[in-house]
């Protein structure tokens, strides 16, 4: 049995699929300071199988890495033996807890089927779900698919009546699905842009940088000292710096969130 691990860079709101694992929204801002968002599945060719995917660019340190474009489809997974996830574990914000008036996402975001549709829909119906912080501070969700050798993971996105492709990892593959800004684009921090997906929730200003109520916390809505000092010792640190951003380097207020 081999391991595929795929991390989720950036703006992904998590969410239960009734019991039937997770809803993982990818969305996008079009007519916002966030517009310039890109999303692609990238990965190291060596790690691929087959793909019908197209649109395929070279990317990465390089050239050596491939990046595959997504736009507004659903995506899902097969070939994984794991149960369906019961939930996300460990550290992540939680939507609720940083904008208490946002009661629900709207539909263009949320709804696949919406026709003003504006998120990619990932679905992850089998595989082990968790939040890991990095190093400057941002929560990138990741998953852990068990294959059965010599078969592994095969990623699918279904564009409706645009038909849909593929791209079939081998046994033990790591790739990243990346939702972030592009190195010549400056925005207010990433995390309000969260806030434009919700009902009444334009007006939230909270940002995991400035700590509670945004801080990564394993429930909903509740907060430790410890977390909160933490979250704070890292926003001073990461504000005494200077960031340039590229497709990986994104900082802690582009950490992925949960819903509620």
């Amino acid at each position: 049995m081999s391991v595929t691990s795929i991390q989720f860079v950036g703006l992904f709101v998590v969410m239960m699929n009734t019991g039937a694992g997770l809803h993982i929204l990818l969305p996008h801002f079009p007519g916002t300071p966030y517009a310039g968002h890109i999303s692609v599945i990238q990965y190291s060719p060596g790690d691929v199988s087959s793909s019908t995917w197209t649109g395929v660019t070279t990317c990465g340190a390089g050239g050596t890495l491939r990046c595959a474009p997504i736009n507004l489809e659903t995506i899902t997974f097969t070939g994984a033996a794991d149960p369906s996830p019961s939930d996300i574990v460990g550290a992540i914000p939680h939507l609720r807890c940083c904008c208490p008036s946002m009661t629900d996402i709207l539909a263009k975001y949320k709804d696949p089927s919406a026709t003003d549709k504006v998120s990619a829909h990932i679905f992850v119906e089998h595989g082990v779900a968790e939040a890991i912080t990095n190093g400057d501070g941002r929560v990138d969700a990741w998953v852990t698919l068990h294959s059965t050798d010599p078969d592994g993971i095969t990623v699918t996105a279904n564009a409706g009546t645009s038909g849909s492709v593929n791209i079939v990892f081998k046994p033990g593959a790591q790739f990243q699905i990346l939702n972030t800004m592009t190195s010549t684009e400056t925005t207010p921090p990433h995390f309000l842009a969260y806030y434009l997906m919700g009902n009444d929730s334009s007006g939230c200003t909270a940002v995991p940088s400035d700590g509670a109520p945004c801080a990564p916390q394993t429930s909903e809505c509740v907060f430790s000292k410890k977390t909160i000092a933490a979250a704070k010792a890292l926003a001073r640190k990461k504000r005494s710096k200077k960031v340039h951003m590229h497709v990986l380097d994104v900082d802690i207020d582009c950490s992925a969130s949960h819903f509620p």
